[in-house]
């Protein structure tokens, strides 16, 4: 298993609510409005590139997709509420 974290910034809404349900269905859970987190397989981090490769298609359009390790994930700060996953957080700087 394999921590990921996708932030995205798709500019047609069609792809933007499309690239979110096969995110969803891959096993993530949305933490931000245009970010997604959760724990999938080796051959679903391939999934998620072929699908996400998808809906890139305007200059502006990105996503990016990090693999994390345990330790970057436990060591992550999270200010204000926290969306989807883990326990609510906050953090003062």
């Amino acid at each position: 298993m394999v921590r990921i974290l996708v932030v995205y910034d798709i500019s047609d809404n069609q792809d933007r609510l499309r690239l979110a349900e096969n995110l969803f269905r891959l096993g993530l859970t949305r933490i931000q409005r245009s970010a997604f987190a959760g724990e999938i397989d080796t051959q679903r981090v391939k999934d998620l590139i072929r699908i996400s490769g998808r809906y890139v298609r305007s200059e502006g359009d990105v996503i990016h997709i990090f693999q994390l390790g345990l330790r970057d994930w436990e060591r992550r700060i999270v200010i204000g509420r926290e969306w989807g996953l883990g326990s609510s957080a906050t953090a003062i700087l």
